[in-house]
């Protein structure tokens, strides 16, 4: 995760708090905008990459692995 990102999540997590606390005080506005806010966290958590298992086996003594990359789009799989 890089600087930016973090720096960004800092600030909507702020903005977002800061949302909720105006809007406790009777501000409908803020509670508008904490929403959205809290709609677009939401969002953004759904739609991060997952990581993907493509193989899985446990090794046995004796046993070792070999791992190789295949650019996209060729047909040369081992």
């Amino acid at each position: 995760m890089g600087l930016r990102t973090e720096f960004s999540d800092f600030r909507l997590g702020r903005a977002l708090a800061s949302s909720w606390r105006r809007g406790r005080n009777g501000s409908g506005i803020w509670v508008a905008i904490a929403a959205v806010a809290t709609a677009f966290r939401v969002l953004r958590h759904l739609s991060k990459r997952k990581p993907r298992v493509e193989f899985q086996r446990e090794l046995k003594p004796g046993e070792s692995l070999r791992i190789d990359h295949v650019e996209r789009g060729t047909n040369d799989h081992p």
